[in-house]
């Protein structure tokens, strides 16, 4: 578990979560002092899904990138990706949807803010939009813009806020 059964990457600090999940899967599996090679193959393969979602999630970041200010992002940009990556980008790009498997660890909103962060957009949109009013739509997208508003307005701005942390 932890660091000895793999290390993703620090850019999203998925370490805590991984181990949590491995602690939560052997307590599953594992529930007395038998141990049989079902088990063992269920908590591999479940744990190696986990790995590999979190490993396309990852490398969103790097693939969709828009610099290309040195070899190595150029080289992000050209990579080849999984095709369970690139399925997710495909769905995304042609229907506006992204579909989350198995209680992966990064929900919809976490892609979304990668994938819409890093210039890919949708070329449609959710259907379940049109079952609403021209008036609803705008009333959730003026209470979206609201909540932002006021958070942003609760933060310090950045120097009050190293001013704050220096004294």
């Amino acid at each position: 578990m932890g660091l000895a059964a793999g290390f993703v990457e620090p850019l999203e600090s998925t370490g805590l979560h991984l181990i949590q999940s491995a602690i939560a899967k052997l307590m599953t599996l594992f529930p007395y002092k038998n141990i049989n090679q079902c088990d063992i193959d269920l908590f591999n393969q479940q744990t190696e899904k986990e790995y590999l979602r979190i490993r396309d999630f990852i490398v969103l970041h790097y693939k969709a990138t828009e610099r290309d200010d040195s070899d190595f992002w150029r080289y992000c940009q050209a990579m080849p990706i999984p095709s369970t990556l690139q399925q997710k980008i495909e769905m995304y790009k042609e229907t506006g949807r992204i579909f989350r498997q198995d209680d992966e660890l990064f929900n919809e909103t976490s892609w979304l803010a990668v994938m819409q962060g890093q210039g890919i957009k949708a070329n449609n949109y959710h259907p379940l939009v049109d079952r609403l009013s021209d008036v609803e739509i705008q009333r959730r997208l003026q209470n979206i813009e609201s909540v932002i508003a006021n958070s942003a307005n609760l933060m310090p701005d950045h120097h009050a806020y190293i001013q704050q942390m220096l004294s």
